[in-house]
């Protein structure tokens, strides 16, 4: 039996970092993946996804600036833009196992589950004799088997026409011409925009009143991001569900809850997901899961069973968070230091960004102004648009916003919105302000470059700091620029 400090089950985000994390703290580690190294964020997610829209995006800028500089038609070809992606996805994880092994990881491909207290099977491909499980010995174990997505159910043989966003990245051979994409969440908005943007008439139907339903993205970022959808073409129906489908002759017909029906040739399900976790054993070990079969964590991440931790998607702590690889890389960083070090470190997702990447890019990361009145503070909101910005009118790229939640008596920094260009690298900057004492006066304090987006940050504070300097208030000190002035 081999022997190891951390044994982790899913080789994912929330996976491999736990295992980075607890090599760094001295721990003997082995990773353990069924599938392909990366999990669903590499392989059929974030990666892809990320590569396919930087695609889509550059395709609407070279439009945008025909007579400015550019000539030439340009024009998507989304056969080609997969197999780029084939190429980007498999660059990364032909490397995979290289990177785990330089930082002393054992990874194991096969299939994982728990045998009993402080061990853990593993099925091998290839083992002798066959179907001989190798055992692993573990000081603590950290499940990470991820999440799946959820179906839609058609009436007879769909035969390529309805599938989720992984069927379509990894099967498709067409370019369908209409498209529909059930589900007005993340994987609905950014594959809504990535069928427009490579020559598809797109609609999108959710059940829900707004886009976005299950995030805490204020209104208002919503409505600019409809508000875009709209003016390039794509129709989306909010409040509208699509509950009937049926193949007919090489198309699929949609019934919704409007009364409306219509033939596409591809639906694409973006209906959310559910936990991966079958086969892990975790009844016979123990451990408690709800009915929906999610694992059930303290805030330390430990389950029912001591010593055995759960991260990401498969997951449900009491501090609801969504499913993204963002949170399973915060939960990786808690679990790897909680079951290496017997600490009790919580889970915080406030200062998890969250990030959607479609016509326009929204991020997202700490309390909504609702959030902040509801837990006692007097909120305020700084904003900025990107309409002013030097950087954005000379890319050609001023769509979009900065709102920053503090509070109005102290200057503390409890959050922010940033929709337009780069709003997914900005939030950074957003994220570490309000880790910092400074308040609103971080954004006094830094210097920029000229000109860039960031300038926006301290444009949307430069007022309300001002007025805060005045009243000389002692709970916060401003910072240097502020003192001098």
């Amino acid at each position: 039996m081999h022997s190891y400090d951390v044994v982790v089950i899913g080789g994912g985000p929330g996976g491999y970092r736990t295992a980075i994390a607890a090599a760094h703290l001295g721990a003997r580690v082995a990773l353990v993946e069924r599938d392909r190294p990366g999990g669903t964020c590499l392989n059929q997610g974030c990666i892809p996804k990320k590569s396919l829209l930087h695609l889509a995006s550059l395709l609407e800028d070279v439009a945008a600036l025909q007579g400015s500089g550019l000539a030439g038609e340009v024009r998507g070809d989304l056969l080609a833009a997969l197999a780029h992606k084939d190429r980007v996805v498999a660059g990364i994880r032909d490397n995979f196992p290289l990177w785990l092994k330089r930082l002393g990881i054992r990874y194991l491909a096969g299939e994982a589950w728990l045998a009993g207290r402080g061990r853990v099977a593993v099925h091998l491909p290839g083992a002798s004799p066959p179907g001989t499980p190798r055992m692993l010995a573990a000081g603590r174990i950290v499940l990470a088997p991820g999440s799946q997505a959820l179906t839609l159910e058609a009436q007879g043989e769909a035969k390529g026409l309805l599938g989720t966003s992984r069927q379509f990245l990894e099967r498709q051979a067409r370019i369908p011409a209409r498209v529909l994409c059930v589900g007005g969440g993340p994987i609905g908005m950014e594959f809504a925009y990535l069928f427009h943007q490579f020559g598809a008439r797109v609609q999108v139907v959710e059940r829900e009143p707004r886009i976005l339903p299950h995030s805490t993205l204020s209104e208002r970022a919503c409505q600019t991001l409809l508000g875009k959808f709209q003016r390039l073409g794509i129709e989306v129906r909010s409040g509208v569900e699509a509950h009937r489908f049926t193949p007919r002759a090489g198309e699929m017909e949609v019934a919704c809850s409007d009364g409306s029906r219509a033939c596409y040739d591809y639906v694409l399900a973006g209906v959310g997901r559910g936990p991966a976790t079958q086969g892990l054993g975790l009844a016979e070990a123990g451990v408690e899961c709800d009915a929906r079969g999610y694992i059930l964590t303290d805030a330390c991440l430990q389950t029912s069973m001591p010593g055995i931790y759960a991260v990401g998607d498969a997951k449900r702590s009491p501090m609801p968070a969504p499913m993204t690889a963002n949170v399973a890389l915060h939960d990786a960083k808690v679990a790897a230091t909680n079951a290496v070090e017997d600490k009790t470190v919580r889970v915080n997702y406030l200062k998890v960004p969250f990030v959607v990447h479609s016509a326009l890019e929204i991020a997202q990361v700490g309390l909504t102004e609702a959030q902040a009145e509801a837990a006692g503070f007097e909120p305020e909101v700084a904003r900025s648009t990107f309409a002013g910005c030097g950087k954005a009118r000379a890319c050609h790229d001023f769509e979009g916003y900065v709102e920053m939640v503090h509070d109005g008596e102290t200057g503390q920094m409890l959050g922010g919105t940033i929709v337009g260009p780069e709003a997914g690298e900005q939030i950074h900057m957003l994220s570490a302000a309000l880790q910092s004492t400074a308040g609103l006066w971080f954004f006094k304090d830094m210097s920029y470059s000229h000109p860039s987006w960031c300038e926006e940050l301290e444009n949307a504070v430069e007022s309300p700091a001002a007025e805060l300097a005045r009243h000389a208030n002692p709970l916060f000190k401003p910072g240097i620029l502020a003192s001098l002035a």
